[in-house]
């Protein structure tokens, strides 16, 4: 009786499971039809010769992506135009760029290397030019105006000398007497390399000299005694005689040089 009681009893569980799984949503496959598991269900060659069934029907086109070897089929084309197209667009593409305007940075890359080139020379020149000044103040701070005199000569640095003859020329001009004659002997080359120079500062600087000097020694110059005690002044007697000979057409320069030298040229006149 008990055992009857508990079939019962099972009998009825497993109708409420079943009915509970019948009344459970189903998904629907409704795409998936019998003929398409016909199909599935083929052979390794039926299907082969499926595919190409379709392939040559008229529906399915000759690039139809429908199945995986119609898309290998399609992409063996694709390659060679691909490869076409990317040599025609790196074609175009460079000729664009040569066709375009040039940025700023490369259109002006060469002007700024040969600036920056001219920069780094100038400021050697400077930094030697720098060196030189400070050795030539040392003997200035001295008044040691020979051991001056005899570096200039040495270095034969024109802008050297043009940075110093000036403070020479305020001390003839102001008749100092620590600038002796036998120190403006000396000068008289580099003076001459200052005159023949393309820069008009660096004439100026020269012709102001020599009228410094001139005036500086006119008296001994000018004295008509045919025995003159220091041997320097008729040395530089001549020496101002040949130079000036090659260096006078400075009296037809227009401005404040030409004027100069025309000052010069009249002391000069009174010494022949």
């Amino acid at each position: 009786m008990a055992s009857e009681t508990h079939n019962v009893k099972k009998r009825n569980f497993c109708n409420k499971i079943e009915d509970h799984f019948i009344d459970l949503p189903r998904k629907k496959i409704s795409n998936f039809t019998n003929k398409n598991m016909k199909e599935v269900k083929k052979s390794p060659k039926q299907l082969a010769a499926y595919i190409n069934r379709k392939k040559q029907s008229p529906g399915s086109g000759g690039c139809d992506m429908a199945n995986k070897e119609n898309e290998l089929a399609c992409a063996g084309h694709l390659p060679e135009k691909l490869h076409h197209d990317s040599r025609t667009y790196l074609v175009n593409s460079s000729d664009s760029g040569s066709s375009q305007t040039e940025s700023p940075s490369s259109k002006y890359s060469g002007f700024f290397s040969e600036v920056s080139q001219d920069h780094e020379t100038m400021a050697q020149v400077l930094f030697s030019r720098n060196m030189r000044l400070n050795v030539a103040l040392t003997f200035w701070r001295k008044r040691s105006i020979s051991e001056l005199v005899a570096y200039l000569l040495r270095i034969e640095d024109l802008g050297v000398v043009v940075d110093c003859l000036p403070v020479l020329t305020n001390c003839l001009q102001e008749e100092k007497q620590y600038i002796s004659l036998g120190c403006c002997v000396d000068l008289l080359p580099l003076v001459k390399s200052l005159l023949k120079s393309k820069f008009e500062e660096y004439v100026i600087v020269g012709l102001n000299w020599l009228q410094a000097v001139i005036k500086r020694w006119w008296s001994e110059l000018s004295s008509k005694t045919e025995i003159i005690n220091d041997g320097n002044i008729q040395i530089l007697k001549q020496q101002l005689s040949g130079l000036w000979e090659q260096e006078n057409h400075l009296t037809l320069v227009p401005g404040y040089t030409g004027n100069i030298a025309k000052d010069v040229d009249a002391y000069l006149l009174q010494l022949h």
